[in-house]
């Protein structure tokens, strides 16, 4: 059983913060491209737009 939650959808894009070493870090917020820009946080529940992210996906 999915869990369906925007860091699970493929629409999901997570933002991040580069510091000054190059190193990266995962927000905890990101946006949504379906059907318009949405700010959205990873953990909150999808909404009806929601697909299953691929399994390769990184």
């Amino acid at each position: 059983m999915e869990i369906r939650i925007c860091k699970n959808c493929k629409n999901f894009r997570l933002h991040y913060i580069k510091y000054s070493r190059g190193n990266y870090c995962a927000l905890q917020y990101g946006h949504c491209v379906k059907p318009r820009l949405k700010k959205r946080y990873a953990d909150e529940k999808a909404c009806s737009y929601w697909q299953e992210r691929d399994e390769n996906y990184h």
